[in-house]
Order: C-alpha cells, then structure tokens, then sequence
C-alpha cells in the first residue's frame, strides 16, 4: 500500500498541469499506478453486512422501557409479546436481532429458592440457637421426600458429537412419577419408603408408627431427635399430636431451607445413579432403580454420608457470615 505522501503528491502534480505520463516519470512509477493512486479514496470504515435497522430511535427507545416495565413487575419477555406491546410494524425475527445487538440472550431462568428479609433472619435466629445450645447431630435423623420422573430430571446432559440429534422421551405428567421418602441416620444409613397414592396426615402418622420409629429406636434407641421440613402434612394437628404424644423431639425448622437438610445432598447422589442409564419404561423399573441405588449407598458410600453429618456445623456458620443467605458450597 502506497503512503499518503505519495498520493498527495500525485495530486499536487496533476494540479499543476502534469499529465499522468509526466507523473510517472518523475514519481518512477507505471502511469498505471499514478491514474489509480489519483483517483483512489481510502475507506475509513467498512460498509455493515447483513440487513439494515429496521427500528428507528423512538421504537427503540419505546422498546427499552417496556422492558424495563416487564422487568419491574417480573413478566416474561420475547420477542411477540414486545411486537404487540409496543406496536412495531416488524417481524419478530427484527426485534430479535435488535436484542441480541443489545446484548441480551433469551435463556431459561434458574429455579432457586428465595429469601425474604423475614426468611434470613429467622433462620439465623434458629441456627444461632443451635450453636449456642450445643444441638446433638450425632443423634439427629433427617428426613425429607423427593419425587423422581420416568423421563428423568429436566436437564438431563451428556455429551454428543456436534450434528447428531439427542431425543428423549415425554410422558404426560399423571401417572409417571415415583413419590418417595426418606431418612438419614447417623449411623450413615439410608431408609426409605415409596409412597402410594396422596400423602395425607393420616398416612403421615402411619408412616411414622410402623416404619420410622421401628428403625430410629432399633438404631438409636430413644435418645434422638427429628428433623422434618415445615411442610403442610408435617405441622398437621394430627401429627404433632402424635409426635407429642410419643415423646418424639421434634427440632423447629426454618421455612425455605433445603440447603441446610443433608438429605437433599443424600438425594443428589441417588439422582445421579437412578438418572445415569437410559429412560424407565415402568414405575416397576425406576422403583428397582431407586431402590439399588440406596441399597447401593449404604453398602460402598456410608463414608459420604458420614461426612454430611461432618460438614454441618461449618455449613450453618457459612450462613451465619452470609447474614441468613442460602448455603453456597
């Protein structure tokens, strides 16, 4: 590329009444050359490829605060809805680009628990209260219920290669579903039981006469104490009849706290066998599958649970520090 000497030059030349010839003789270049380097224009910037905007400055700005109004009040936003709010005479795909320009992404949200104000503080009261008084882990059962799906969880991923096609199957919601319930000992055992049918107070209570004080008084004796979320069929009449009337120490729970119950850490290391192999076709076979991977669990991994009833304390002053915010590994 020729400087921007050389071509002023060329130009104060043919200003003074040189001929292209005369150039080119004196600048020892073709006359080729000299005809080019005279009438060329350096390009500063680029022509923009692909369509033009198709939104002028008013729409746009009439776009971002409508969604600055969808954002306020939590409404969901794409493209149709913006077309229809703001009376655009453009194709979806158009405000869609003008999104992307903008940096936004259109993405799943991310299901997470959330906290009040009165939440946090309540729950650092309680977790206060257990560190103070030296609460007994070594004798807590935890319990909790989980629902496993035939098709499995929603974001199921593995890796493929980059043009093949993953497909796995979608069942209607009723009736593909195993309901499960479970506790964990501090003996590092797993117990569980498959529920049939609605979960009522009634059978919550049966559940916990037949089955879960067999097992605790068996492992523990009655020197023990139990943990249950504040679930409706939990804080029943009934049932806290029954616990009182058995003498079963039930601890206060905080509301929203699932990241301080180690069970939901005991349900992510069965998810992760159960949902590790091909789709169920029956309840019979994702039943069998639950089933061997508790089995399966209290057989090779107690040690895991074990330092789950270890990684409680420091949990809980974690939360302390994060002023009641939830428990971040």
């Amino acid at each position: 590329m020729r400087s921007e000497e050389e071509i002023q030059l060329i130009r104060n030349l043919k200003y003074e009444g040189k001929s292209f010839q005369q150039i080119s003789e004196i600048m020892h270049l073709s006359r080729n050359i000299v005809i080019h380097l005279y009438y060329y224009a350096r390009q500063t910037l680029k022509k923009k490829r692909g369509p033009k905007n198709k939104l002028s400055s008013f729409e746009k700005l009439r776009i971002k605060r409508q969604v600055a109004l969808y954002k306020k009040s939590n409404e969901k936003i794409n493209a149709a809805k913006i077309k229809k709010s703001c009376y655009l005479q453009i194709s979806t795909r158009s405000i869609r680009r003008y999104f992307k320009s903008e940096g936004y992404k259109y993405r799943k949200a991310k299901l997470q628990v959330v906290l009040s104000k009165k939440d946090k503080g309540n729950r650092v009261q309680i977790i206060t209260n257990w560190i103070t008084s030296d609460h007994p882990w070594n004798r807590t059962v935890f319990s909790d219920e989980k629902r496993f799906s035939l098709d499995g969880p929603d974001d199921w991923r593995t890796y493929t290669p980059q043009f093949e096609h993953m497909i796995r199957g979608k069942r209607p919601c009723q009736g593909s579903a195993v309901f499960v319930w479970m506790m964990v000992l501090p003996n590092n055992l797993l117990s569980f039981r498959i529920i049939e049918g609605k979960f009522r107070s009634a059978d919550y209570v049966k559940l916990l006469k037949e089955f879960v004080l067999p097992i605790i008084m068996l492992n523990l004796g009655k020197d023990f104490v139990f943990q249950q979320d504040n679930a409706p069929v939990h804080k029943s009449k009934m049932v806290q009849k029954f616990l009182k009337d058995s003498n079963i120490c039930s601890m206060p729970w905080p509301a929203r706290s699932p990241d301080i119950n180690i069970v939901e850490d005991a349900w992510k290391m069965i998810s992760d066998i159960v949902y590790d192999g091909p789709q169920f076709h029956n309840k019979e076979e994702l039943v069998e599958a639950i089933t061997s991977a508790i089995c399966h669990i209290n057989s090779h991994d107690r040690a895991k649970i074990g330092n789950l009833y270890s990684s409680i304390r420091s949990r809980l002053c974690k939360i302390l520090i994060s002023a009641g915010n939830l428990y971040n590994k």
